[in-house]
């Protein structure tokens, strides 16, 4: 196979993956209405089982990301992680009771955790560096198409004509494939891949990780700028995902069908930002677009926070997909491009563990006691603010962009 070929086929398998891992992993919450009636579990207990995947989820991608790094291996460890959650995903019709669905979940995300980091750091070493925003943003495109445009649909319609439990034996099945398919393609890194693709300016890179480089990766600037900026991005995000449709019933003003049509729009408009925002990115640069975006959200959630009306109803359908896209921004690319390639994974693992715990696991939790108090429209004031810090921070990054890096480099010079 071709080279160029090769680094098309794997980024688009790559991608395709993520968006069967996260469909694997939301699956559940579209059938939680059948399960809570099969069940009598409450929202508490589903809350539980969500829980417990987003722990296995963090667990992992901390955990097992750095052990991937160590052995410098990547194939080995992203094609059995795949098989796994597919395996656990479609075992989950075995489940009986809550504690069965609380342990096959939690494995469900303790094999998804590391996958991301592993086969973007993937794509950093063996594809073609002037394109590693846009496999992100095919990763994206991936999201949503799969995961939250047809996903849904495919997942309810399943249990209605024939039954939940063969609904996730079917939705696993596409991902075990996509696994088998990884395997025959994939070729294994080599050690001079990866001291090839390490940015110009960068000390040389190590054939592996060695465990004393982990506390390393926040002596990068860019790295520990990136996981604040990301944590504050997730703030607002998360914020909204959890409380949007809520505000926009009860204090907006709009039923919850307008607001059903908002979040479908939201979808759509997503995989738009997944093809503007890399080509943002490459033509720009990674530290202005940070900088471009990070305002445009923090602009956008304002808007929301002043009016209800048509005008703050199009900057909510147009913020979140790129809240999505700029976490990556911040967590894959930057960081990828601001370490050396054998702790590129961990670097991204250790981004997405942070943002995890204080993005999805807390924020929604404090947000909630401060809508309680002052309203849900004072969240979109919040998300203001943090955004806002994201965006000074911004200006602390260095670029990372290799053929800008290397323009500049030539500029010099000469």
């Amino acid at each position: 196979m071709k080279v160029k070929t090769y680094q098309i086929t794997l980024g688009i398998l790559f991608a395709i993956t993520w968006g069967l891992v996260l469909l694997d992993r939301n699956a559940i919450t579209f059938l939680f209405p059948v399960l809570m009636e099969e069940f009598g579990l409450n929202n508490a207990q589903t809350g539980q089982i969500v829980m417990f995947t987003g722990l296995g989820f963090f667990l992992s991608s901390l955990f097992l990301t750095p052990l991937a790094d160590k052995t410098g291996k990547k194939k080995i460890w992203i094609v059995p992680l795949i098989l796994l959650t597919g395996i656990f995903s479609g075992g989950t019709a075995i489940a009986a009771g809550l504690m069965a669905f609380v342990i096959i979940r939690f494995f469900v995300g303790f094999a998804e955790g590391p996958l991301y980091p592993l086969m973007t750091s993937t794509l950093k070493v063996q594809g073609e560096p002037k394109m590693f925003a846009t496999y992100i943003g095919w990763f994206q495109l991936a999201i949503g198409i799969l995961a939250m445009i047809l996903g849904p649909t495919i997942t309810i319609q399943l249990a209605i004509h024939l039954n939940w439990k063969y609904s996730f034996v079917l939705i696993s099945l596409p991902t075990i494939i996509v696994g088998i398919a990884i395997w025959f393609i994939m070729r294994e890194i080599k050690p001079e891949e990866l001291k090839a693709a390490a940015t110009p300016g960068m000390e040389e890179a190590s054939d592996s990780m060695r465990w004393k480089d982990v506390p390393k990766i926040f002596a990068y600037r860019n790295c520990t700028l990136s996981f604040i900026a990301n944590v504050l991005v997730m703030i607002g995000f998360w914020g909204v995902v959890s409380f949007g449709t809520t505000f926009w019933v009860n204090e907006g003003g709009l039923t919850l069908s307008r607001t059903g049509f908002m979040s479908s729009a939201s979808g759509i408009v997503g995989l738009v930002w997944a093809v503007v925002i890399p080509i943002l990115c490459d033509r720009l640069g990674r530290k202005p677009s940070a900088s471009i975006l990070t305002f445009f959200i923090a602009l956008a959630m304002f808007v929301i926070y002043l009016t209800s009306g048509i005008l703050g109803q199009i900057s909510y359908i147009l913020v979140l997909g790129c809240c999505g896209f700029v976490s990556v921004l911040f967590v894959a690319i930057i960081c990828q491009e601001s370490v050396p390639p054998f702790i590129a994974a961990t670097t991204t693992a250790i981004g997405m563990a942070i943002g995890e715990l204080f993005g999805t696991a807390l924020a929604p939790r404090v947000l909630g006691s401060i809508g309680d108090m002052y309203g849900l429209r004072t969240i979109f004031l919040v998300a203001t603010i943090t955004n806002l810090l994201a965006f000074i921070l911004t200006f602390a990054l260095r670029e990372t962009h290799r053929p800008k890096i290397e323009k500049q480099m030539d500029q010099v010079s000469a």
